[in-house]
Protein backbone atom coordinates (compact mmCIF):
# COMPACT_ATOMS: atom_id res chain seq x y z
CA UNK A 1 0.00 0.00 0.00
CA UNK A 2 1.44 3.38 -1.00
CA UNK A 3 1.53 6.53 1.17
CA UNK A 4 -1.66 7.95 -0.33
CA UNK A 5 -3.63 4.78 0.42
CA UNK A 6 -2.18 4.62 3.94
CA UNK A 7 -3.31 8.20 4.59
CA UNK A 8 -6.81 7.41 3.33
CA UNK A 9 -7.08 4.25 5.41
CA UNK A 10 -5.75 5.99 8.53
CA UNK A 11 -8.22 8.84 8.08
CA UNK A 12 -11.12 6.37 7.81
CA UNK A 13 -9.83 4.49 10.86
CA UNK A 14 -9.57 7.71 12.91
CA UNK A 15 -13.03 8.90 11.84
CA UNK A 16 -14.53 5.60 12.97
CA UNK A 17 -12.53 5.55 16.20
CA UNK A 18 -13.24 9.18 17.18
CA UNK A 19 -16.78 9.25 15.69
CA UNK A 20 -16.05 12.55 13.93
CA UNK A 21 -14.75 13.57 10.49
CA UNK A 22 -12.85 16.42 12.16
CA UNK A 23 -9.44 14.74 12.11
CA UNK A 24 -6.42 17.01 11.79
CA UNK A 25 -3.56 16.58 9.37
CA UNK A 26 -1.26 16.49 12.41
CA UNK A 27 -3.20 13.56 13.90
CA UNK A 28 -2.99 11.61 10.66
CA UNK A 29 0.73 12.26 10.27
CA UNK A 30 1.50 11.35 13.88
CA UNK A 31 -0.51 8.14 13.67
CA UNK A 32 1.31 7.11 10.49
CA UNK A 33 4.72 8.37 11.55
CA UNK A 34 5.06 10.53 8.45
CA UNK A 35 5.90 14.17 7.94
CA UNK A 36 3.37 16.79 6.89
CA UNK A 37 5.25 17.15 3.62
CA UNK A 38 4.38 13.55 2.75
CA UNK A 39 0.72 14.28 3.49
CA UNK A 40 0.72 17.44 1.37
CA UNK A 41 2.37 15.60 -1.53
CA UNK A 42 -0.91 13.69 -1.83
CA UNK A 43 -3.62 15.98 -0.44
CA UNK A 44 -4.14 19.75 -0.20
CA UNK A 45 -5.97 19.34 3.14
CA UNK A 46 -8.06 16.81 5.06
CA UNK A 47 -11.13 17.64 2.99
CA UNK A 48 -9.31 16.37 -0.07
CA UNK A 49 -9.20 12.95 1.58
CA UNK A 50 -13.01 12.88 1.73
CA UNK A 51 -13.16 13.91 -1.91
CA UNK A 52 -10.71 11.15 -2.87
CA UNK A 53 -12.69 8.55 -0.93
CA UNK A 54 -15.84 9.71 -2.69
CA UNK A 55 -14.20 9.62 -6.11
CA UNK A 56 -12.81 6.13 -5.56
CA UNK A 57 -15.68 4.49 -3.70
CA UNK A 58 -18.73 6.28 -5.07
CA UNK A 59 -18.04 8.02 -8.36
CA UNK A 60 -16.15 5.14 -9.99
CA UNK A 61 -19.06 2.68 -9.54
CA UNK A 62 -21.48 5.38 -10.67
CA UNK A 63 -19.46 6.03 -13.82
CA UNK A 64 -19.44 2.30 -14.51
CA UNK A 65 -23.24 2.22 -14.23
CA UNK A 66 -23.70 5.09 -16.68
CA UNK A 67 -23.68 2.91 -19.77
CA UNK A 68 -26.99 4.47 -20.69
CA UNK A 69 -27.75 8.15 -21.11
CA UNK A 70 -30.55 8.22 -18.55
CA UNK A 71 -31.01 8.18 -14.83
CA UNK A 72 -32.64 4.83 -14.20
CA UNK A 73 -33.26 2.53 -11.28
CA UNK A 74 -29.93 0.73 -11.69
CA UNK A 75 -28.01 4.01 -11.69
CA UNK A 76 -29.75 5.30 -8.56
CA UNK A 77 -29.36 1.97 -6.74
CA UNK A 78 -25.63 2.00 -7.59
CA UNK A 79 -25.27 5.38 -5.91
CA UNK A 80 -26.90 4.15 -2.69
CA UNK A 81 -25.18 0.76 -2.74
CA UNK A 82 -21.78 2.43 -3.05
CA UNK A 83 -22.36 4.47 0.10
CA UNK A 84 -23.66 1.44 1.96
CA UNK A 85 -20.33 -0.37 1.53
CA UNK A 86 -18.73 2.01 4.06
CA UNK A 87 -21.88 2.74 6.02
CA UNK A 88 -20.23 3.49 9.38
CA UNK A 89 -17.75 5.92 7.83
CA UNK A 90 -20.29 7.80 5.70
CA UNK A 91 -22.84 8.09 8.54
CA UNK A 92 -20.17 9.95 10.52
CA UNK A 93 -18.64 11.90 7.61
CA UNK A 94 -22.00 13.34 6.52
CA UNK A 95 -22.34 15.17 9.85
CA UNK A 96 -19.69 17.72 8.89
CA UNK A 97 -21.04 20.84 7.25
CA UNK A 98 -19.39 23.51 5.17
CA UNK A 99 -17.87 24.29 1.81
CA UNK A 100 -15.70 21.17 1.58
CA UNK A 101 -17.98 18.74 3.42
CA UNK A 102 -19.02 15.35 2.15
CA UNK A 103 -22.46 16.74 1.29
CA UNK A 104 -20.93 19.51 -0.84
CA UNK A 105 -18.65 16.97 -2.53
CA UNK A 106 -21.65 14.81 -3.35
CA UNK A 107 -23.47 17.78 -4.89
CA UNK A 108 -20.41 18.86 -6.88
CA UNK A 109 -19.53 15.41 -8.21
CA UNK A 110 -23.11 14.33 -9.00
CA UNK A 111 -23.57 17.60 -10.84
CA UNK A 112 -20.48 16.88 -12.98
CA UNK A 113 -21.65 13.34 -13.75
CA UNK A 114 -25.14 14.51 -14.63
CA UNK A 115 -23.84 17.29 -16.84
CA UNK A 116 -21.78 14.72 -18.76
CA UNK A 117 -24.91 12.62 -19.32
CA UNK A 118 -26.94 15.65 -20.38
CA UNK A 119 -24.25 16.57 -22.91
CA UNK A 120 -24.73 13.16 -24.53
CA UNK A 121 -28.46 13.87 -24.65
CA UNK A 122 -27.92 17.10 -26.57
CA UNK A 123 -29.14 19.49 -23.88
CA UNK A 124 -28.20 23.17 -24.15
CA UNK A 125 -25.59 24.68 -21.82
CA UNK A 126 -28.26 26.46 -19.78
CA UNK A 127 -30.35 23.28 -19.49
CA UNK A 128 -27.29 21.26 -18.48
CA UNK A 129 -26.32 23.82 -15.85
CA UNK A 130 -29.68 23.94 -14.11
CA UNK A 131 -30.78 20.34 -14.61
CA UNK A 132 -27.49 18.90 -13.38
CA UNK A 133 -27.61 21.05 -10.26
CA UNK A 134 -31.26 20.14 -9.66
CA UNK A 135 -30.49 16.44 -9.93
CA UNK A 136 -27.38 16.67 -7.76
CA UNK A 137 -28.97 18.69 -4.95
CA UNK A 138 -32.10 16.57 -4.88
CA UNK A 139 -30.21 13.29 -4.77
CA UNK A 140 -27.59 14.61 -2.33
CA UNK A 141 -30.34 15.81 0.02
CA UNK A 142 -32.01 12.42 -0.02
CA UNK A 143 -28.64 10.70 0.54
CA UNK A 144 -27.94 13.11 3.40
CA UNK A 145 -31.26 12.27 5.07
CA UNK A 146 -30.70 8.54 4.52
CA UNK A 147 -27.24 8.71 6.10
CA UNK A 148 -28.37 10.81 9.05
CA UNK A 149 -31.09 8.21 9.67
CA UNK A 150 -28.44 5.46 9.75
CA UNK A 151 -28.98 4.04 6.25
CA UNK A 152 -31.75 1.76 7.45
CA UNK A 153 -33.56 1.55 4.12
CA UNK A 154 -32.21 -0.54 1.25
CA UNK A 155 -30.67 0.99 -1.87
CA UNK A 156 -33.60 -0.47 -3.83
CA UNK A 157 -36.08 1.32 -1.58
CA UNK A 158 -34.20 4.61 -1.82
CA UNK A 159 -34.00 4.35 -5.61
CA UNK A 160 -37.73 3.70 -5.75
CA UNK A 161 -38.45 6.73 -3.55
CA UNK A 162 -36.18 8.94 -5.61
CA UNK A 163 -37.56 7.84 -8.97
CA UNK A 164 -41.22 7.92 -7.87
CA UNK A 165 -41.30 11.23 -6.10
CA UNK A 166 -39.33 13.61 -8.27
CA UNK A 167 -40.23 15.32 -11.51
CA UNK A 168 -37.04 14.09 -13.18
CA UNK A 169 -38.45 13.53 -16.64
CA UNK A 170 -35.59 15.61 -18.07
CA UNK A 171 -33.18 12.78 -17.25
CA UNK A 172 -35.26 9.60 -17.32
CA UNK A 173 -36.11 7.84 -20.54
Amino acid sequence: MNSKEKIIEKYIELVLEKRTPDISVTEICEELGIGRRTFYNHFRDRYAIIEEIYLRDIELPIRMSLNVNAVNEYYVQTVYQSFLLKKDFYCIAIKEEGANSLYENIVKRLSVLTEESLTKMGKSEKEKYYLSYKFAVTMASLINLWMKNGMQESPEFMAKIYLETLPHRELAQ
